[in-house]
């Protein structure tokens, strides 16, 4: 599953323009990943870089926000990827990292943990940490005004799921699905012609 994580991210990587904070902070962290040093040190690199030194066009501190912008999406970005990259696609491991990496922490957790859920699932999730888990979330223990009085079903989350990638891939990738046979087909070309080092 990690060579699977690795390709996406680096899919995802090109579409991601070359003089944004974003690519430059992923190219950071994958550089990091790479250089075999724990994922401490590159989660206490990126505070230096990106909040101590501001770099790369990344000033939230300038902005001089409420926990120097701990919420703020570029920071938890680049706290994610650390998840991602040391985690190697072991679910415990990633969310793990997640929630002792992240500033705000329940982002890189639900983000990689809902992507590994949904790769691996139920019966992967449930192997990974040994237990059954209920087929049911509660999204108002968090949020609020959703329907059904804010539950849902995994089974029903993942349907939705897969209804928006299948329309992802035709409409935005020029991609085909094929339902007999249960596979995309996506044409090899960026959106958006970057390059990144793999």
């Amino acid at each position: 599953i990690n060579q699977q994580i690795q390709w996406m991210a680096n899919e995802a990587r090109k579409e991601i323009p070359n003089e944004s904070y974003v690519a430059k902070m992923y190219d950071f962290v994958k550089s990091k990943h790479k250089s075999g040093i724990a994922w401490e040190q590159t989660r206490d690199s990126i505070y230096i870089k990106y909040q101590v030194n501001q770099e790369d066009g990344y000033d939230i501190t300038s902005k001089n926000l409420y926990c120097n912008g701990c919420f703020a999406a570029g920071i938890n970005y680049a706290a994610s990827l650390v998840s991602l990259f040391y985690g190697e696609g072991d679910i415990k491991e990633t969310i793990k990292i997640g929630s002792l990496a992240g500033w705000d922490s329940d982002n890189p957790t639900a983000t990689w943990g809902g992507l590994l859920g949904f790769m691996i699932g139920k019966e992967g999730i449930e192997k990974a940490f040994n237990r059954k888990f209920s087929n049911k979330f509660n999204i108002h223990r968090t949020r609020q005004n959703f329907p059904n009085n804010g539950i849902d079903t995994f089974e029903n989350m993942a349907k939705k799921g897969m209804f928006i990638i299948d329309r992802v891939v035709q409409e935005e990738m020029g991609g085909g699905v094929n339902l007999k046979d249960n596979v995309w087909y996506i044409p090899q070309k960026s959106l958006n012609n970057n390059t990144a080092d793999d």
